[in-house]
């Protein structure tokens, strides 16, 4: 393919295993899926960053514009990517690629920590490297006077009994 990356075709990476159960959300689409693997694939191993535009994202998947804005949304709305300078961060919580070092792993988190606090809600997602477990919180609108509003509860007890 080759927009600004990879010097090597396979490299390592890591999906935190609890992800899967909400990349089984009943709302997410193909198109979402497609594109969420696609930011992925193309990411920065140095910083988790898909320096991509939609247009180039919608050439390149074959699809409308207008359904990778809406993917882009969604995905953003559940904190599995955000929109930052020149392109889309991959959640560092849940995905991330190459042989970082704990520091390194924890400076990506909070890089993408502050670009969820800039839009206005605390995270969701913790990586608790200590007992091997990602954690969701429950999200909630940050406002002006500092105090917050729950916008979200999470669902942890879900997808029990379903496998």
């Amino acid at each position: 393919m080759g927009f600004s990356r990879k010097q090597y075709k396979n490299y390592w990476g890591s999906f935190v295993l609890d992800w899967f159960q909400y990349l089984q959300d009943y709302e997410l689409t193909s198109a979402d899926y497609k594109t969420l693997f696609f930011l992925c694939e193309e990411m920065n191993h140095d910083n988790n960053i898909a320096y991509l535009k939609q247009k180039q994202i919608a050439e390149h998947l074959k699809m409308n514009k207008g359904n990778i804005s809406r993917s882009i949304k969604k995905l953003s709305e559940k904190q599995f990517i955000l929109k930052c300078e020149n392109g889309f961060m991959i959640n560092p919580h849940l995905f991330y690629v190459g042989r970082r070092g704990l520091q390194m792993r924890f400076e990506l988190r909070d890089k993408f920590d502050t670009l969820v606090r800039g839009t206005g809600v605390t995270t969701r997602f913790d990586l608790n490297e200590d007992d091997y477990q990602l954690e969701e919180i429950a999200v909630e609108e940050i406002t002006d006077e500092g105090d917050s509003n729950e916008v979200m509860q999470p669902d942890n007890d879900r997808f029990k009994g379903m496998f």
